[in-house]
């Protein structure tokens, strides 16, 4: 029950975790961040479990990352009905609880001062962060949440750990064990960027609980949990084609991500854009943003010197941090082992023990996120894919602690050098608040842009149900969307180039724009140009063509 006990600083927790949902609900009322054709994706699967029954398994047109947002956009459809507000508040709840289980872990590993800092700061971002926290797509809010969930119970079993244990303990434990497989069979059906903290996590279970685990009932509870957690990974692969099983997908997803490429000038190469770009943009930087994919809209700079210095100074202060961090870890779990190693049978110093060492874990497991992230030609556009290291955001309490040990050194007592040091560290956390702070502050003056875009999709969703366009063909960036936006009045199939089809995510779509003689074309004026240009100034008489909101609408006479 230690955990639900309620003192001044969970009071505080809540108000801050309150402050960060208004923060959060009044972008999502004005539609900021902008939606997309991946989120319009998940809200059509959402409207088809919500609606028509469907259970999909994986994101329509993959086989590698779960659908349990798409569930909790259902859920939310016939609470508030069917909108794109109503759809983001399930990975709203995923965020809320992420922040709630980080206050957990961190006062479980250092106190509930670094805990109150650790989601004041959490609670704000950038527009990079607060993007994938309110976005739905897929994997990156859960990650957060599992990742967090995973380590926490796994930190409360090693640390509780004993060599004999009541039979209460024994059921509480076995529970924290289901649970702990549970949560792991949750994260591996949602998305494997979380595999670094489960990998961690179970090494932390086999160190201080594999007394347990020789026990038939804890291997038992984790198997249980587990099995529960996987159950739409079990039923798919217990039908998946030859090839088709998810073993053979993450290797495929693994071995085709690394290129054909992999020399070393290519790793140095992709180790420099990570350094610059992708840790920059992941952690926090809310100065000169970087989007390779202009189709999207999202904010973006140019390539000038001063935000290569920007990046590169944001980079080299968080590597100079985890740094620090990962020594002090280290040395901390070293002084912990040798003190345990002599006073054995003091329980204390094997908690002591367990805390440190899951604190080197948890940063270990950071390291093993852009270890995974390197190879892949993700690096190829390391702003836009910089998500696939979201999991850096957990270990943000750990790597704040030699900060927060410093700041809190500050007594009359204490030698000038120890002063400076702590008002140099107070300083330092002051500085990242107000950075993350200054993100939000720029998120809120895009909200106009986001009314303006999504006033320009109603615009456009308007025009095609008044001229009879309710089926159209379009390029990938517009097509789910529209079908969303507008509850599938309007069917999109998606086509490029040769007017051939590509990437439709939901095939049966295409299939009805196809069958349909009288179908439109909708694309921008760039996709314009490449895709169906040429065939209406062959032929103007055979085409009706009119330009609404950036979009060309090509209609057959």
């Amino acid at each position: 029950m230690k955990y639900l006990k309620l003192t001044i600083y969970e009071l505080i927790a809540l108000g801050i975790i309150v402050a960060s949902v208004i923060i959060r609900l009044v972008l999502m009322s004005q539609n900021w961040p902008w939606t997309d054709s991946d989120e319009g994706t998940f809200g059509i699967m959402a409207l088809h479990i919500a609606y028509q029954g469907a259970h999909p398994i994986f994101v329509y047109g993959q086989i590698y990352m779960g659908t349990l947002q798409a569930y909790l956009g259902a859920g939310m459809f016939h609470i508030f009905g069917p909108s794109l507000f109503s759809l983001r508040l399930g990975v709203l709840l995923l965020f809320v609880l992420f922040l709630v289980s980080l206050y957990l872990l961190t006062r479980t590993l250092y106190s509930r001062g670094l805990a109150l800092v650790t989601i004041a700061i959490l609670s704000l971002g950038s527009n990079y962060l607060l993007t994938y926290q309110l976005r739905m797509y897929g994997g990156y809010a859960d990650t957060l949440l599992f990742g967090t969930l995973i380590f926490l119970i796994a930190s409360w079993l090693a640390i509780s750990s004993k060599p004999q244990f009541s039979f209460r303990s024994m059921s509480q434990r076995s529970l924290a064990f289901a649970a702990w497989g549970l949560v792991v069979g949750l994260s591996l059906w949602s998305d494997d960027i979380v595999l670094p903290f489960i990998a961690m996590a179970g090494l932390l279970l086999l160190l201080f609980c594999w007394r347990e685990l020789l026990r038939i009932v804890a291997l038992l509870s984790i198997l249980l949990g587990l099995a529960v957690g996987m159950f739409p990974l079990i039923i798919y692969n217990l039908h998946a084609a030859p090839g088709q099983d998810s073993i053979t997908t993450l290797l495929k997803l693994q071995n085709g991500s690394n290129g054909p490429h992999s020399s070393l000038t290519t790793l140095l190469h992709r180790a420099a854009v990570t350094f610059q770009v992708s840790i920059s943009t992941m952690t926090g930087n809310p100065f000169c943003p970087v989007s390779e994919e202009a189709t999207l809209r999202d904010p973006t700079s140019p390539h000038t010197l001063s935000c290569t210095i920007i990046h590169s100074s944001w980079s080299l202060g968080y590597t100079l941090l985890f740094a620090c961090a990962f020594v002090l870890a280290a040395w901390m779990t070293y002084q912990a082992w040798q003190s345990w190693r002599n006073h054995k049978g003091e329980y204390e110093k094997r908690q002591n023990l367990a805390r440190h060492t899951t604190s080197l874990l948890l940063l270990c497991s950071a390291i093993l996120t852009v270890l995974l992230y390197l190879p892949g030609t993700a690096t190829n556009w390391p702003g836009t894919h910089a998500r696939y290291i979201i999991g850096l955001l957990i270990a943000t309490p750990v790597v704040l602690w030699p900060l927060w040990k410093n700041a809190r050194m500050i007594t009359h007592q204490a030698s000038k050098l120890a002063r400076t040091k702590s008002i140099a560290s107070t300083l330092v956390i002051a500085i990242v608040g107000i950075f993350y702070l200054i993100g939000t502050i720029i998120v809120l003056t895009e909200i106009p842009t986001a009314q303006t875009y999504n006033q320009q999709d109603q615009v456009l969703i308007a025009r095609l149900e008044s001229i009879g366009a309710t089926h159209i063909y379009g390029g990938y960036w517009t097509c789910d969307k529209l079908t969303f936006l507008s509850q599938e009045k309007i069917i999109c199939g998606v086509i490029f180039g040769n007017l051939r089809p590509a990437h439709n995510r939901y095939q049966r779509y295409y299939d009805i724009v196809k069958a349909d003689p009288h179908s439109a074309y909708v694309f921008p004026e760039s996709d314009y140009k490449v895709v169906i240009k040429h065939r209406v100034e062959q032929n103007p008489a055979k085409y009706h063509v009119q330009f609404v909101e950036g979009f060309y609408i090509v209609q057959p006479i």
